[in-house]
């Protein structure tokens, strides 16, 4: 073989297996760098798959301890809200739980469950900051990597936080008789619209009547006993009968404190022995503050009255006569001594309950024992806005509309009488806390 072929044979042959320790180097680099992505995949993989059950698991707690704020009576993080959400975080998969409340401190080597009623985890970066309406969960837990270790990081702490609220309740008019005949008693040429559903609590049958050319508009009507439909009513949903009862959902709400009569005989009253009587004329108005009113009140002919924010304790009747004015915003009107009250006429009223405290959204309370009747006759133009809870009583309409966002009626029996227009919203945004009926709330997540 001549000396040149042998010379460039060697050569070849020494590129080729220099060529061939690199492609090995190479190739175990990237065998190695493979392996480290795999595990980066693997570890990650497993941090996402927990996380997401920890979602799950914050999403259910906090819907289950929003469902248990009527429970807690006005109590915030209470004991029910709290077990309902642990328990809630153990059904989705969870061994053991270690629970604390309101932001505050913990640690634990498994589950992690933060139950917050109002939210705090966001601070001011959370519209529902404090709000008690609201239920907040944080639920965190250490998660031991497979292949991080590797790289010095033998856990990652996985967290998820869920926040739910009580969306408004089903019903806005609750009627509790138990086994009143005609307990619901709409009469010819009426129209009753609620933006919310309607409860008849009786058993009797029938225990709801409608009477000719009615129009009748909610989103549920639920009536335990039967229903009569006489003439050519238009009545929306279908009555659902045979339904269960349900209780009074104000029974919890305190009655209040009544103090010694009031001493004022004239305008600005603050409270009066006597009954107080304002007697209509060219530019007469009266004051009202908050006091205790032993005698009633009654407004004459063209009467003008204004009411301060506050609790009214009347002890008697109050009665408003036709063409008489009353208005007055954050008032609660509480009636005892077999009292009621009595709009007559083409009277007209703006009212609205307060829109926080004990008696947030409550501007009629009368005497749980009292069967007085409450007639509102008001104007077109007339606003109740507030919830009218007479439990032993009826509450008849005798004519007007209703301009309110919301109005709740809780009475024994209602009766509303022809050519009435009445119109219940059920907007409580103004609302701290929300409608003060908490029965029948259905949760839902807000964040």
């Amino acid at each position: 073989m001549p000396t040149w072929i042998l010379t460039r044979t060697c050569a070849l042959h020494r590129r080729l297996s220099a060529e061939e320790g690199n492609i090995l180097v190479l190739s175990a680099f990237g065998f190695t760098l493979l392996c480290g992505l795999m595990a980066l995949a693997i570890d990650t993989g497993l941090l996402v798959y927990t996380q997401r059950q920890m979602q799950t698991m914050a999403d259910a707690a906090a819907v289950a301890g929003v469902i248990e704020t009527s429970a807690c009576g006005g109590t915030a993080n209470c004991t029910a809200m709290q077990n309902a959400a642990k328990a809630a975080v153990l059904e989705n998969g969870a061994d053991s739980v270690t629970l604390v409340s309101q932001c505050g401190s913990g640690s634990a080597s498994g589950l992690l469950l933060m139950v917050n009623n109002g939210p705090c985890a966001l601070g001011a970066n959370d519209p529902n900051n404090g709000n008690d309406a609201y239920v907040e969960t944080v639920v965190s837990m250490p998660v031991k990597t497979i292949f991080g270790s590797i790289l010095g990081k033998n856990s990652f702490t996985v967290s998820a936080r869920s926040e739910a609220g009580n969306g408004p309740p089903k019903y806005c008019l609750y009627i509790l008789s138990p086994n009143g005949s005609n307990a619901l008693l709409v009469n010819g040429n009426s129209s009753l619209t609620a933006s919310c559903g309607v409860m008849d609590d009786s058993n009797a049958h029938p225990a709801a009547t409608f009477n000719g050319h009615d129009t009748i508009s909610t989103t549920a009507l639920d009536i335990v006993g039967s229903v009569l439909n006489n003439g050519n009513n238009s009545i929306t949903p279908t009555p659902q009968t045979g339904v269960t009862s349900s209780p009074d959902p104000l029974s919890g709400l305190p009655t209040p404190t009544i103090g010694a009569c009031g001493t004022s005989t004239s305008s600005p009253y603050t409270g009066a022995t006597n009954q107080v009587v304002v007697n209509g004329g060219p530019g007469v108005t009266a004051t009202f503050n908050p006091g205790v009113y032993c005698n009633g009140i009654t407004l004459n002919g063209n009467a003008s009255a204004t009411f301060n924010p506050g609790t009214y304790i009347v002890k008697g009747s109050m009665i408003v006569n036709g063409g008489d004015s009353i208005s007055g915003s954050g008032v609660t009107f509480y009636f005892t001594n077999s009292g009621s009250l009595t709009m007559n006429g083409n009277s007209h009223a703006v009212l609205s309950a307060p829109t926080s405290g004990t008696y947030e959204g409550i501007l009629y309370f009368q005497d749980r024992n009292d069967s007085s009747t409450v007639i509102l006759n008001g104007d077109t133009t007339s606003k109740w806005e507030g919830t009218f809870y007479a439990a032993a009583a009826n509450l008849t309409l005798n004519g007007g509309s209703n301009l309110a966002a919301y109005t709740n009626m809780v009475v024994k029996t209602l009766t509303q009488n022809g050519n009435v227009n009445f119109t219940i919203g059920s907007d409580y945004s103004s609302l701290a806390d929300g409608s003060p009926i908490k029965q029948h709330r259905k949760a839902a997540m807000v964040e």
